[in-house]
């Protein structure tokens, strides 16, 4: 069975660099023009199944991508809620105390929000969600449309172990291949290529 991870196109909170977490914002203009020009140059993989997180920046990306709605809205992939920090600008991921802190001491929850690992928990168990739809509904093939450190989460905990969260590079509109058993993840890669480089 084959699985694809799908980051959304550039949203309005990535356009400004602010920390968006849970919150609901839709996509910007230009994500919105470079997730078409992306569609004209790469077919997106089909897929039998398709599933995404509820927030609009995923639901809104699958409908640029794939002209569709979602098969199954699964609440396990909203993006980590990331409490006081929702909303504040970054520079950079590693720039923030509370962000550093937070992967750093896993168990502990960012205030107002939730703790990496149970994030963490949260993603890997929405992904072991889908491949059991999978083998009840006998479908060979799922496109799942995420956020950034969802994909990071699930990629960690199903694809490789020994690269860090932070160090998965995921381009909006980026995907990853995973191949699955039905019983864990036997080989990944990232395509399209050009996206990663």
């Amino acid at each position: 069975m084959k699985v694809y991870l799908i980051r959304h196109a550039e949203s309005v909170a990535n356009a400004l660099h602010i920390w968006t977490g849970q919150t609901d914002a839709d996509l910007s203009d230009r994500g919105m023009a470079e997730q078409r020009e992306l569609c004209g140059r790469f077919a997106y993989p089909g897929a039998e199944l398709y599933v995404s997180s509820p927030l609009v920046r995923c639901t809104h990306s699958m409908r640029l991508i794939y002209g569709r709605e979602p098969d199954i809205l699964l609440p396990e992939f909203m993006e980590c809620s990331l409490g006081i920090l929702e909303g504040k600008k970054y520079t950079n991921l590693n720039d923030d105390k509370n962000y550093v802190e937070w992967l750093n001491t896993p168990d502990k929850p960012i205030p107002d929000g939730e703790s990496f690992n149970s994030f963490s928990e949260r993603a890997a168990f929405g992904f072991c969600k889908v491949i059991r739809l999978m083998c009840e509904r006998g479908v060979s093939s799922a496109a799942i449309m995420l956020h950034g450190n969802v994909m990071r989460a699930i990629l960690h905990a199903h694809a490789d172990s020994s690269i860090p969260h932070s160090s998965w590079k995921i381009p909006n509109g980026g995907v990853y291949e995973l191949e699955t058993d039905g019983e864990s993840v036997i080989s990944w890669s990232h395509s399209p290529k050009y996206l990663f480089e």
